[in-house]
């Protein structure tokens, strides 16, 4: 496939240098598109470059040297790019968090990392810090203040424009990026200049990419994923960059930029994939048509339609395939998704209406992107080739492992794009990065014969059965999501007889069935025993797991009506499930699930 964007123009070594080279190059091009008023509104590379030197300038005034931390926590805004890009041109090193954190995580946060600025998004955030004893915390930047000047108005109104300091080498740290924490506090993964900077370029050679193409970001950059591929290297190929107003307008949002590129997490695709399916539930004829264009979408993937039914695929395509596409906008040349694992079953149902999804795969300490599938090379289901510089070996020496299949090991990483260290764990560090200097993932896998990776579960996350028998607990989840009928599902069982699982039904199941059943006044732990929501519930259970093995498949389930969020502690600001945390909150009802 014809490349549009040359990666090796690409000379930049620090992602200083990466802003400075983009501004240079695409100075009058649009790099961010905010929302106001009603219609978005495109800043260019050249205003951008200017609010970055213009902050550097200030935060030099407060006598920030080389090394020192600037934390962030704020959502994804034009102040948060302006200052990564200004902390990275004094030698100054990001420490990324999310608005939505506890408390306690920021302020654990801040203790390890110690920083002498913090760019906050509002006055809560502000007063929250304040109330913590943070003596090496000097000055505060707020990005939408009531009262005081904003971070903006301070930068407009700085008159000198400090260059970036060209001692700054790929060898410097650029980020000190804390994990979520699924079991305990954040670790905080320290990156370099280079480590990011070779992701960027490794990411940019796999993909046919053009200044002209244009995406949405709604990722969050306090993650490395959001971080690395929409603070970066979307800049750096010069490409525009539309901010969504928030995770309830992503919808909408996507019709006003029109991306051409779409960088998601599988969250976003199972949203879409439900609403779609649940919509055609309620209307018996959609659902027919609809049923009968996948169909001939597949047989005209195998070869065999006729002249007619080559007639009909192009009508349905208009009626119904087009239709699917533009709830990603009408320009969408492909997407990408990250971050967690897309199901073969969502993915397919993309590409055979035309919306090319890529999936990959990366952590934290790889900068973080590691693998994925692209135009050239695809395999559904799994997550694509290594990057270029990066090499991939599955270790079976692990005594955690199921040895029952002679394909799957640990899967261990060796780039330039690994990180430095955890930061202040060097007892820790060494646990994940071996002498030889590779990064021992703890992700589970093995390669076909295309060379592409295929992730079966987390060593640790793996565990046995009374009998002795191996599960992987992710894979049965990962699975039962796929039903439009969950929201998500967690699987307990270690040195248990068997399997059970939690179901947490989506709002708009639960809701139908209220309103259907008339039990609108029914409380939730009434309607989680509901008989015929059960009988519904262990039916589709049923269906969703019937591929695998009987000892691995679910004998019992609880529905929890509750709501998994960040804020009562059951998810990571990445939203992943803090599976501890769910067993502790849930003990009685999986007791209750192991009782005769």
């Amino acid at each position: 496939m014809e490349r549009l964007y040359d990666a090796e123009k690409l000379k930049f070594s620090t992602l200083s240098e990466l802003m400075r080279d983009a501004v240079k190059a695409h100075g009058d091009r649009p790099l961010w598109g905010i929302k106001k008023d009603g219609a978005y509104h495109w800043m260019t590379y050249s205003e951008f470059g200017t609010l970055v030197r213009k902050f550097r300038t200030c935060l030099k005034s407060c006598g920030l040297q080389k090394g020192d931390r600037i934390a962030v926590i704020a959502n994804n805004s034009i102040e948060f790019a302006m200052t990564a890009y200004a902390a990275y041109g004094l030698g100054c090193v990001l420490v990324p968090m999310y608005e939505v954190q506890k408390l306690q995580d920021w302020e654990w946060i801040f203790n390890d990392s110690k920083p002498r600025i913090a760019v906050v998004g509002n006055d809560s955030i502000r007063e929250k810090l304040e109330g913590l004893e943070l003596n090496f915390l000097e000055k505060f930047f707020i990005i939408r203040p009531q009262k005081e000047r904003s971070l903006m108005e301070i930068t407009e109104a700085e008159e000198v424009q400090t260059e970036l300091d060209p001692a700054i080498t790929g060898d410097d740290v650029s980020d000190i990026v804390y994990t979520s924490g699924t079991t305990g506090m954040p670790r905080g993964v320290v990156l370099t200049h280079r480590a990011v900077v070779e992701n960027v370029k490794a990411t940019v050679a796999r993909f046919p990419l053009s200044c002209n193409d244009r995406t949405m970001a709604f990722l969050p950059w306090a993650h490395a994923f959001g971080k690395t591929v929409e603070l970066h290297i979307f800049p750096s190929i010069g490409a525009a960059i539309g901010l969504v107003e928030s995770n309830r307008t992503i919808a909408q949002n996507l019709l006003e930029v029109n991306p051409t590129i779409l960088v998601s997490v599988p969250k976003i695709f199972n949203t879409i994939y439900d609403t779609i399916h649940l919509k055609m539930e309620e209307k018996p004829a959609a659902r027919i048509l609809f049923e009968h264009t996948k169909t001939i979408v597949q047989r005209g993937k195998e070869g065999k339609l006729s002249l007619f039914g080559r007639a009909q695929q192009k009508v349905l395509d208009k009626v119904v395939a087009s239709k699917i596409r533009a709830a990603f906008g009408n320009s969408l040349r492909f997407s990408i998704s990250g971050g967690a694992s897309l199901s073969q079953e969502v993915a397919s149902f993309f590409q055979n209406f035309g919306v090319r999804v890529y999936e990959g795969y990366g952590m934290t300490e790889h900068s973080p992107i590691v693998c994925v599938n692209n135009p050239e090379v695809q395999q559904i289901g799994s997550v694509g080739r290594p990057l270029p510089g990066v090499k991939i070996e599955i270790l079976h020496d692990n005594d955690a492992l199921d040895k029952s299949d002679e394909r799957c090991g640990e899967i261990v990483v060796s780039s330039a794009s690994i990180m430095k260290e955890y930061y202040n764990a060097p007892e820790t560090t060494q646990e994940v990065i071996d002498s030889e200097g590779r990064l021992h993932t703890g992700d589970m896998g093995y390669l076909d014969e295309f060379g592409c990776l295929w992730i079966t579960g987390r060593v640790k996350e793996q565990y046995k059965l009374e009998n002795g028998k191996y599960v992987v607990p992710t894979a049965l989840e990962e699975k039962i999501n796929n039903s439009t009928m969950f929201n998500l599902s967690v699987v307990f069982g270690a040195g248990k007889p068997y399997n059970v699982v939690l179901l947490n039904p989506t709002k708009a199941f639960v809701d139908k069935f209220r309103a259907d059943h008339h039990l609108e006044n029914v409380s939730d732990r009434q309607l989680a025993d509901n008989k015929e929501l059960r009988e519904k519930v262990s039916k589709e259970l049923q269906a969703m797991c019937a591929e695998f093995r009987g000892y691995e498949r679910p004998q019992k389930f609880a529905v929890v009506l509750d709501e998994f969020t960040i804020d009562n502690g059951l998810l990571t600001p990445a939203l992943k499930i803090k599976r501890r945390e769910v067993e502790k909150r849930f003990s009685d009802i999986l007791e209750k699930l192991y009782k005769p």
